[in-house]
């Protein structure tokens, strides 16, 4: 399969609870342009690409290192929300999923 940046990048955004307008205002950029790059229609050189991910608390590995078919939302919110939680926290909630999956 191949890697879709523009799936990706709307994904994350999405992901964010952001519209085009205001990751376009975090980023300095038009609204058409975030748009743009969302619908494969444009490609941002890599300085834009670091600039935007980190307006969407990301960075290059992070946003390459998923799956295509794992990029969707409501993972990309989930993988966030843990990557705040103290390594005690993590591992609770890893024993809770495990109880949920074996119920």
């Amino acid at each position: 399969m191949t890697f879709n940046l523009g799936e990706r990048l709307r994904s994350l955004r999405q992901a964010r609870g952001l519209t085009t307008q205001q990751l376009a205002d975090k980023v300095a950029v038009s609204q058409s342009y975030i748009s743009r790059f969302e619908n494969n229609r444009a490609v941002p050189d890599i300085e834009l690409l670091g600039k935007i991910l980190h307006a969407l608390d990301s960075d290059l590995a992070s946003f390459f290192s998923l799956d295509e078919e794992e990029a969707t939302p409501d993972l990309i919110q989930l993988i966030e929300t843990i990557k705040t939680l103290t390594p005690e926290a993590r591992i609770k909630l890893n024993e809770f999923i495990q109880l949920v999956q074996k119920g």
